[in-house]
């Protein structure tokens, strides 16, 4: 039987809208939330590329009022082009997340144990620069209620990526620096470190994460790491560039 919570969640995600009221009670804890999450992504009958994480920030953290990270699906309906235009809703909380990413070039499904940084980065095909537009198609804010948000597919909007470029080893991502500029303007800097410690860490832990729960990480899925720099609120026509020294730059246009 369908969730009528689930189903109102996949509405408002397709058709873009903000909720004026909560569809229902909100769900009992972290894995309740991730099973509305799941049942809402398949609702939509968009096709899922790839997952983002959330919360891999202390300050992410604070403001979600949450002590870890949690996972939503990325779908190729809202992935743009590296320099293209985002669109966004008249109601979105428009804020872009500066983040680091990984295209996985093999499976790795569950193996009865925790895989390793080393053995999850073995594989990744190729690294990269990338832009999350964060969004709430809830009442309320990002603070307003965790468990929502990871049911409200971890809060992601949209998602530009930038261009593939060699898998450095593991341990060497928490060292990246990042620079933000808005329309030209630096607003932002950060490091790989600001995401659970670095980008493979994040990804590491989705894989385990994903395997507890009977998932795993594909061929051809592309994950974004989580937040290393400060949130960027944008309006309609405004450009945002990340910039690194390794991995190149990314940039989108938004509204």
């Amino acid at each position: 039987m369908t969730s009528p919570l689930a189903q109102v969640l996949a509405e408002a995600r397709t058709k873009g809208i903000k909720l004026d009221d909560y569809p229902g009670p909100a769900p009992a804890d972290s894995e309740a939330a991730f099973q509305l999450q799941c049942e809402a992504a398949r609702l939509t009958g968009w096709r899922q590329t790839g997952w983002k994480i959330g919360c891999t920030s202390q300050m992410a953290q604070k403001m979600l009022r949450t002590d870890g990270p949690f996972p939503g699906p990325v779908y190729a309906e809202r992935t743009v082009e590296d320099g293209g235009r985002v669109s966004f809703f008249g109601k979105a909380l428009r804020l872009v997340e500066p983040e680091v990413a990984f295209t996985m070039s093999r499976v790795l499904p569950p193996i009865g144990r925790d895989r390793t940084a080393e053995e999850v980065i073995a594989a990744v095909g190729s690294v990269h620069l990338s832009l999350e537009l964060v969004n709430r198609r809830l009442p309320g804010g990002l603070e307003d209620g965790n468990t929502w948000n990871i049911a409200d597919g971890g809060c992601n909007d949209a998602f530009v990526l930038g261009p593939a470029n060699d898998v450095l080893p593991a341990g060497r991502y928490a060292g990246l620096e990042l620079t933000v500029t808005k329309n030209d303007e630096v607003v932002s800097t950060g490091v790989g470190a600001n995401a659970l410690g670095g980008p493979d860490i994040a990804l590491t832990w989705l894989s385990n994460y994903l395997n507890a729960h009977g998932l795993m990480l594909n061929p051809r899925d592309v994950i974004t790491t989580g937040v290393v720099t400060g949130l960027i609120y944008v309006e309609a026509g405004d450009e945002i560039i990340s910039t690194c020294a390794e991995l190149g730059e990314v940039s989108a246009i938004y509204g």
